[in-house]
């Protein structure tokens, strides 16, 4: 939340439904602007994305800090006014309160990422903060909302910086199928009001004023507020819900999920595939037919034949789909060889094991992990049944975010962790 309203922060008689107001299961076209069609890799912005392309009189409705005790019933209400909203939510507010988000989820509203402890994101890097570990945490607890589908993210305090994007970019965990971070038109500082002991009313006038001026756009308010506790206890945020959301829909604003928004910010820029690059520092390559090998072979993430998407198929399964929209499988029944499929499968399922930073590990269904064969010219096998016979694969984005270089001090203590298990595994013989 912002201190000053207006700040480029996070800031801080009940008529019926109007004819026409859409209800919070459809998915109508907004006009204006392309239906989505679906987002299948994404990647954050270098830069705040607002100023969307609505139409006039469009409002995107949007909650940040919660789940706090009163958003429940906010997204209940909304339900009922056919409204659907995003509700930003912050990690260690999640973890308490699952049900709130079961609910928020049952009732038609999108569960995006707003980090797990609400850290100031450009300064929390500037001091080799773990930003990742903001995102993915968070994620663990909103990922089944949002199977299939983008992970939306609002910066918090809306602050951002490219230094932040980079730092998310590289991991697959902390940017694959995101989008962000989306910034507001319509602050309204609802926490500010509430901060200063203002009535619902007066509340509701800034809000009224700030919609007045700008015709449409994307309105913040707070359901709980994730770092002022004092503030948090004068919230009116539900009433203010209520008395607000009547009116605008009286004077013919409709409201549109994130979800319903196709601007170019959201969707085209923002689309990317990744290349997988293995421990020779080569490039896994396919041609992409049905029944083709893939080999360690490719020279760069720009080669079409090295461009790969990654689909999330639930129970921690994922599957890698090609740029010619075959799918990598293996047939145990047959060999170890990992070869494009136009099926999708059990045996085009895999795990995929984090290392460190931009590497992971691929454990296929049959429990071997993806390696290389030397003696076949560096095919792609699941030949590995041993972690430690696995290969470690980066996860090197089209958009060139660059992990940074390794220092002389972390590989010093890579070998010493090396040794170490060299170790153990002679005492325990």
């Amino acid at each position: 939340m912002s201190r000053e309203p207006g700040g480029r922060g996070d800031v801080g008689g009940q008529d019926g439904i109007p004819a026409g107001s859409p209800r919070p299961e459809r998915r109508e076209k907004v006009p204006g602007c392309l239906c989505r069609s679906g987002l299948e890799a994404a990647m954050f912005a270098l830069k705040s994305i607002e100023n969307l392309d609505l139409a006039e009189k469009t409002l995107c409705l949007t909650y940040d800090d919660g789940p706090g005790a009163a958003s429940a019933e906010i997204g209940r209400f909304l339900k009922e006014r056919g409204v659907r909203a995003t509700f930003f939510v912050v990690g260690k507010f999640a973890v308490e309160r699952p049900e709130v988000l079961d609910q928020l989820h049952a009732d038609g509203h999108i569960i995006g990422n707003h980090t797990f402890e609400h850290p100031d994101l450009p300064y929390y890097v500037s001091v080799n903060g773990d930003v990742r570990d903001q995102i993915i945490r968070t994620n663990t607890v909103i990922q089944k909302y949002n199977e299939g589908k983008p992970i939306y993210f609002r910066a918090t305090y809306g602050k951002w910086s490219p230094e932040v994007a980079r730092e998310l970019n590289v991991d697959m965990r902390s940017s694959f199928r995101h989008v962000g971070p989306v910034y507001w038109d319509i602050s309204g500082t609802d926490c500010h009001s509430w901060k200063l002991g203002k009535t619902v009313e007066e509340a509701a006038d800034v809000y009224l004023a700030e919609i007045a001026d700008k015709g449409r756009g994307v309105v913040v308010m707070h359901d709980d507020t994730a770092d002022m506790e004092t503030v948090a206890a004068k919230s009116r945020t539900l009433e203010l819900t209520r008395y607000l959301i009547p009116r605008l829909q009286a004077l013919g604003f409709r409201f549109v999920g994130l979800d319903e928004i196709d601007d170019p910010q959201l969707t085209g820029p923002l689309a990317d595939m990744f290349g997988l690059k293995g421990q020779d520092g080569k490039f896994l390559r396919t041609t992409g037919a049905a029944g083709a090998e893939l080999t360690w072979s490719g020279a760069s993430v720009d080669d079409a034949g090295c461009q790969f998407v990654m689909e999330q198929k639930g129970r921690g399964k994922i599957a890698i789909r090609c740029a010619a929209g075959t799918y990598l499988r293996v047939d145990p029944e047959v060999d170890e060889t990992v070869r494009m499929s136009d099926q999708c499968d059990d045996g085009a399922m895999f795990d995929s094991v984090p290392v460190t930073g931009a590497q992971l590990m691929l454990r296929s269904h049959s429990g071997n992990y993806l390696a290389a064969d030397a003696k076949s010219g560096g095919r792609l096998q699941a030949n590995a049944p041993f972690m430690r016979q696995a290969w470690r694969i980066a996860y090197v984005p089209k958009s060139g975010a660059v992990v940074k270089p390794v220092t002389f001090s972390q590989r010093l203590n890579n070998a010493r962790k090396a040794a170490l298990f060299v170790k153990s595994k002679l005492l325990q013989a």
